[in-house]
């Protein structure tokens, strides 16, 4: 494996670990995330027992969609090392600009509609970390 190989699937690696990390935070949390508070402008305890409900789920699904694709990536880079199959390349990227994109457009709705500071930045490194991982890998083609 060539060290542009190498620099593009750790970029993927960081995004993979953060995409991991959040959806486990995501999964375990018994109450929405701090900056939900500020969006809402009540605390947790203040919500109606369904609205919390629905929160927690809705989080579930976001944190198992997150840990899928952190998980996922991981996967598919080992294949990839194992087998070199070139259309993985193409595959590792898909899988996280779904999410990441998904991610930017929900958290750039909360920014912009509440007073609320979601992890828009965060969401902007990952997916610049694919974007420059899915560019180095080209090099395989040349």
């Amino acid at each position: 494996m060539t060290t542009i190989i190498q620099i593009s699937f750790f970029c993927y690696l960081i995004t993979a670990i953060i995409s991991i990390l959040f959806g486990i935070i995501y999964l375990v949390r018994s109450e929405f995330m701090p900056y939900h508070a500020v969006a809402l402008e009540k605390q947790w305890i203040e919500l109606d027992t369904k609205i919390q409900t629905l929160i927690l789920a809705l989080m579930r699904v976001a944190g198992g969609g997150f840990l899928a694709t952190g998980i996922v990536i991981i996967l598919l880079m080992l294949l990839y090392l194992r087998t070199s199959k070139q259309w993985i390349i193409f595959i590792i990227p898909t899988v996280g600009l779904i999410i990441s994109l998904s991610s930017l457009y929900a958290t750039i709705l909360v920014k912009s509609r509440t007073p609320a500071s979601p992890p828009v930045n965060l969401t902007l490194l990952s997916i610049g970390l694919i974007l420059i991982g899915f560019i180095l890998s080209l090099s395989i083609f040349f």
